[in-house]
């Protein structure tokens, strides 16, 4: 098989966490050539699902009733399947009748897992650092703390479900952006029920519906502007995976899910990003410098 292929197949091998580290690469086409980004896309919903008796004991098991109690419907073969969890089409049951919905299931023991892979990290980045003294330019201990914090929250779909909550009134006003509801009667920390949204991925969107990929671009450049900007709150594993395109050709609508990684920014922070944004539009290579050296003094800072 090619590299790239081998690459793929040894990081599904390896666990979740490097899955995730594969799905978080495959989106950086401007350092990896294009045939390792086309394969390890492949990491963002094709991972091997478990088998639907191990699904429906972990459903019973985390909301404590049978799954048939639950959902009229439930689909065995999995929408999608990834490195923390599956994805599954159902029918929930309410007090109104029936809802179509999307069960996310965490894959049993996947806690346990996550811990020993990011405890591999951990060596690996600091033997980084002892060995090859240019590594520290990167800073892969900070690097891989940083994916520890990230990964252990993902892992708790109460926070992804409060997560959903608060980007659905951030974003309540504007029409071309979807975060699907909660339904919190069948939702624990292993099991998220949540809107089934419509849409298909962003490239069979561009490629079946004649959606305008510059449409969808500058729809996405809005969002993050004002994720990042405005709200101080933003999604923080947006990958094609995670995001589902509908509406028309020239108006697309974004839906954005799997929002378990997100990121914080303060006030302060923000003004730094919009000054440093505004100094690279103008070239202005002092400022660029000095808001650089700024943040890395409050890096620098904030770890003391």
């Amino acid at each position: 098989h090619p590299l790239a292929q081998r690459v793929r197949l040894v990081a599904m091998d390896l666990g979740p966490s490097f899955v995730k580290l594969g799905q978080i690469v495959s989106t950086r086409t401007d350092v990896l050539p294009l045939a390792w980004t086309v394969e390890l896309k492949k990491l963002q919903d094709e991972v091997s699902p478990l088998p639907a008796s191990v699904i429906r004991e972990a459903i019973e098991a985390s909301l404590g009733a049978e799954l048939d109690s639950i959902y009229a419907s439930f689909e065995e073969t999995p929408l999608a399947a990834a490195s923390i969890a599956q994805v599954h089409l159902a029918e929930l049951k309410t007090a109104t009748g029936t809802e179509q919905v999307v069960v996310k299931v965490q894959r049993p023991g996947i806690r346990n897992t996550v811990a020993g892979d990011l405890d591999l990290l951990h060596d690996l980045a600091r033997l980084l650092e002892r060995t090859i003294p240019e590594a520290k330019t990167y800073n892969p201990v900070a690097l891989v703390e940083e994916f520890d914090r990230a990964m252990v929250a993902e892992l708790d779909f109460l926070q992804e479900a409060d997560n959903l909550v608060r980007f659905r009134k951030n974003f309540e006003s504007n029409p071309s952006v979807r975060f699907p509801a909660v339904h919190r009667d069948a939702t624990s920390k292993s099991i998220l029920t949540l809107e089934r949204l419509p849409g298909k991925k962003v490239y069979d969107a561009i490629r079946e519906d004649g959606i305008s990929g510059e449409a969808i671009a500058k729809a996405s450049v809005a969002v993050v502007i004002k994720m990042i900007l405005e709200d101080g709150f933003f999604h923080a594993d947006p990958h094609p995976g995670n995001i589902l395109i509908s509406g028309t050709p020239e108006a697309p609508v974004l839906g954005l899910i799997d929002v378990g990684m997100v990121g914080r920014l303060s006030p302060e922070m923000r003004d730094r990003c919009l000054d440093l944004m505004v100094a690279i539009v103008r070239s202005d290579h002092e400022a660029i410098a000095d808001r650089s050296e700024e943040r890395r003094v409050g890096k620098e800072c904030r770890s003391r």
